[in-house]
């Protein structure tokens, strides 16, 4: 059997595609294209809820938050902790959205 798109066999795609188009895509690249886009949705979720979360602990924005932690002027590890976890997450929620945007516009 011959590989085609994307490095799968034939007799896969057989069995694939009456599959797909009962679900109502029209290809297989329109399947892929939803199911990458339900992945990163999916993600998008966790980190909004991740950073909803420390708004709501701290009462304010990553950016206010930021300031804040800058003119304590005293350590406060849980607060630090706190900083670098809402900073991962708001830097991979833009990433995330970011990504929905390439791949809704390929």
């Amino acid at each position: 059997m011959g590989k085609e798109a994307g490095g799968l066999d034939a007799g896969f795609l057989r069995k694939v595609r009456p599959v797909l188009r009962e679900l109502g895509f029209a290809s297989e690249r329109e399947a892929l294209k939803e199911q990458a886009l339900l992945l990163l949705l999916s993600k998008i979720s966790r980190y909004e809820a991740e950073c909803a979360f420390f708004e709501k602990k701290y009462g304010m924005s990553f950016e206010e938050f930021v300031k804040h932690l800058k003119g304590q002027g005293k350590e406060d590890f849980e607060k630090e902790d706190d900083l670098l976890d809402w900073r991962f997450a708001a830097e991979t929620l833009a990433e995330l959205k970011q990504r929905v945007q390439e791949i809704e516009r390929a």
